[in-house]
């Protein structure tokens, strides 16, 4: 009984695997040059690999904090545990002060000092709020944008000795940290991610 059931389907299997390599290869290309070309990985930097990173949340900083009513910006979990626009303010302060930090620049001409003052986290209006996500992730980008391959080993000091991509991957998981913390503020608040729907 067994053996009956197996033999269709050992046959079935046998006659896929001597169609499938006729099937992926190119007119003309010899199956070695196939395998080589799927072997190689799509190249990839630490620039490219940090602006990928940066681009998606930037996106969902900005598309959640539009997302959230104003009215729930000053929203907490509990006592002595930040609002939702302080979360968002924090990170902005963060993205501002980490990278100048760490690059050794300033914030573009023009940038509101409030956003990553001391006081950074008391702006609860909802446009500026949104208005400083937005600048604080093309900041860290144009900073990303404008360091040279050779300089990714660099020594900086950031809460220790660091190297400036370990700094700046830092920067990243601080924003991931703080971007689950207002997922979990805006579904409290009955708020779907925008992203997720």
């Amino acid at each position: 009984m067994r053996t009956r059931f197996l033999l269709p389907v050992m046959a079935m299997l046998v006659a896929l695997a001597a169609c499938t390599p006729a099937a992926d290869m190119g007119e003309g290309e010899p199956a070695g040059e196939m395998a080589a070309e799927e072997a190689e990985a799509p190249s990839s930097t630490v620039q490219s690999e940090l602006l990928n990173d940066l681009a998606t949340l930037r996106e969902k900083y900005v598309g959640l904090a539009e997302a959230m009513p104003e009215s729930e910006y000053g929203w907490r979990p509990a006592d002595g545990v930040r609002s939702v626009s302080e979360v968002y303010m924090h990170v902005v302060a963060a993205n501002f002060g980490l990278v100048s930090t760490v690059m050794g620049t300033e914030p573009p001409e023009g940038t509101d000092a409030a956003w990553y003052g001391q006081d950074a986290e008391s702006i609860t209006d909802k446009a500026t709020v949104v208005e400083a996500l937005g600048a604080s992730f093309d900041y860290m980008a144009a900073a990303i944008e404008s360091t040279g391959d050779d300089a990714w080993d660099n020594a900086v000091d950031l809460f220790g000795p660091n190297s400036v991509r370990g700094a700046m991957t830092f920067t990243l998981a601080h924003c991931h940290e703080h971007l689950g913390q207002s997922i979990a503020y805006a579904r409290s608040n009955g708020v779907v991610p925008p992203w997720s729907m």
